[in-house]
């Protein structure tokens, strides 16, 4: 079983934006069990959206098969461990799809995950879909992009002021089921009360930046609103490519231990 010290709510939305046919990115929220998940898919023909969904229902159903079955009460690096399995296993599983059918070759996605345990959180992350914590008006970027430009950033090749003109900027070092491996990301940090945690596909990022997030997400009545606020910003940008969306704000819960 799983515990939170906080009241979650959350709120999604993914839209095909202005230029593409076909929505490849997938969300998918468990507040039961403080598990929230994000997918951005690649791939021809309509393989990037099996990619994406796949790796999203992999990791939800062993998050559940893990808290249902279970009466333990797991600790923060047990949960930790078992959120990079779960990431590394989904690649396998998707990886396993793109070889057995010629239609989904090659196929392949990016992937975030929140899971919420007492007073702190597990994210974890393959690709450039991103996380964000909004915090007292401020807001930062918690995940690093699995991204070529990111890497040539970091090695000073190519200056961050001039990445978005980068031809190869959405190549991607890191996918979900493009290879019989992957690396996941996972971290720990504390929540507080009032954060709010966005998850999105770079179609949001690409067309908004952050100062221009926070200004929305400063100015919204509520993560409803914000959300849908940050699409219509995307698809005013240009709306190139699927833009998906998911907030999740920490509420504290009455009666509980400090």
């Amino acid at each position: 079983m799983n515990f939170c010290n906080y009241k979650l709510s959350s709120f999604g939305l993914t839209d095909v934006g202005l230029v593409r046919t076909n929505n490849e990115d997938v969300f998918l929220s468990l507040k039961e069990h403080g598990f929230f998940a994000i997918a951005d898919g690649m791939g021809g023909h309509n393989a990037g959206e099996i990619a994406a969904l796949e790796a999203v229902r992999f990791v939800s159903a062993s998050v559940e098969e893990l808290f249902v079955s279970s009466e333990k009460n797991w600790n923060i690096f047990d949960l930790s461990l078992f959120n990079r399995l779960w990431i590394q296993k989904a690649n396998g599983w998707v990886y396993h799809l793109g070889k057995k059918k010629k239609d989904y070759k090659g196929m392949g996605t990016t992937i975030c995950t929140l899971l919420f345990h007492e007073r702190s959180l597990i994210y974890g992350h393959v690709g450039d879909s991103r996380i964000y914590r909004f915090r007292k008006g401020l807001l930062e970027q918690l995940t690093f992009d699995h991204s070529l430009t990111n890497e040539m950033i970091a090695k000073g090749q190519v200056k961050k002021e001039n990445s978005q003109n980068y031809p190869y900027k959405n190549v991607l070092t890191r996918a979900i089921g493009t290879q019989t491996d992957v690396e996941a990301e996972i971290h720990i940090a504390p929540v507080s009360p009032n954060d709010i945690y966005l998850m999105c596909s770079d179609g949001l990022t690409d067309q908004v930046n952050d100062d221009e997030i926070a200004e929305i997400l400063k100015n919204a009545k509520d993560i409803k609103s914000a959300t849908a606020s940050l699409i219509e910003k995307a698809k005013e940008a240009g709306g190139y490519d699927n833009v998906t969306i998911l907030l999740v704000k920490a509420d504290e819960r009455e009666n509980l231990p400090r």
